[in-house]
């Protein structure tokens, strides 16, 4: 592709963006002679011959920049103000899915493999858990661009993710991770709903495991941007009202708290365990 683009002279003329006002006589022009031969056919990585005849002047071909750059993969634009044609490298396409949410739980496999279990907190998503495949020597980046271990990554690790589009049909489905941001950590929290309060944004949640003490546990603000789910893997979304005194929770919030007693934050998921088995999975 290299030598043929050598090989022709890409020239402005025929570029279409040019108003006719900016013929004038001016030093900035020269004037050529040239003629189009429909008899040269122009013939693009072996494929062809195209629709493109080409301009000759003084034995040069001249072919149109905008049908030139579309052949060749580049976005050819003409910048009025400073009189200037911008060509350059079109973004391939897509084939990515992003992912924004909470590490729930990451365990190592063969050869340094890990699979992180994300939830996904995308209003859109189609799969509320999402497991990454993370080969051993992948990089992920903080919020200062520093680059670290994938060894790093820890359940309550808010991240920004992309994977690839090919994932399997298990439950959680996986997919390879292909870049993996870490935001912030979120505060982690496993107890017994003490008091449920609705509140004008939602509701406010008590959770801890001593009943007759005032100041433990945390106090959780459960707004529409919550997760609310049964179980951790696999599990069902849960309505706010569904949330009731006396059920056992594990609970992610933060990433801002107050110092006060009980601390209170926002929650950014709630997952309602089993009630015959209430240990994470």
């Amino acid at each position: 592709m290299k030598k043929m683009m050598k090989a022709v002279t890409i020239a402005t003329l025929a570029v279409g963006m040019i108003g006719t006002s900016a013929f004038a006589a001016t030093a900035d022009w020269t004037e050529v002679k040239g003629i189009f031969n429909s008899k040269i056919k122009v013939v693009i990585e072996g494929k062809g011959p195209s629709d493109i005849t080409p301009l000759i002047v003084d034995g040069t071909a001249y072919l149109p920049v905008r049908e030139m750059g579309n052949t060749f993969g580049l976005n050819v634009t003409w910048n009025e103000q400073e009189s200037r044609i911008d060509i350059q490298q079109m973004k391939p396409p897509v084939d990515v899915q992003s992912l924004d949410g909470i590490v729930l739980d990451v365990q190592e496999g063969k050869d340094g493999v890990r699979y992180v279990d994300v939830l996904n907190q995308g209003a859109d998503a189609v799969n509320a858990i999402v497991r990454l495949v993370v080969p051993a020597d992948f990089k992920v980046t903080d919020n200062k661009s520093e680059t670290h271990d994938a060894s790093v990554l820890k359940a309550g690790m808010k991240i920004e993710a992309t994977h690839s589009l090919a994932m399997t049909k298990s439950i959680p489905p996986q997919a390879k991770a292909e870049s993996i941001k870490i935001v912030h950590e979120l505060g982690m929290t496993e107890g017994t709903i003490q008091s449920v309060q609705s509140t004008d944004h939602g509701l406010t949640i008590k959770v801890s495991d001593k009943a007759d003490d005032p100041t433990a546990g945390v106090v959780l603000h459960v707004s529409k941007d919550t997760k609310l789910m049964s179980g951790v893997i696999g599990g069902e979304a849960v309505a706010q009202d569904q949330l009731k005194q006396g059920m056992k929770v594990k609970a992610y919030y933060g990433p801002v708290m107050t110092m006060s007693l009980p601390p209170q934050s926002a929650a950014q998921a709630i997952f309602v365990l089993d009630s015959n088995d209430n240990e994470a999975k």
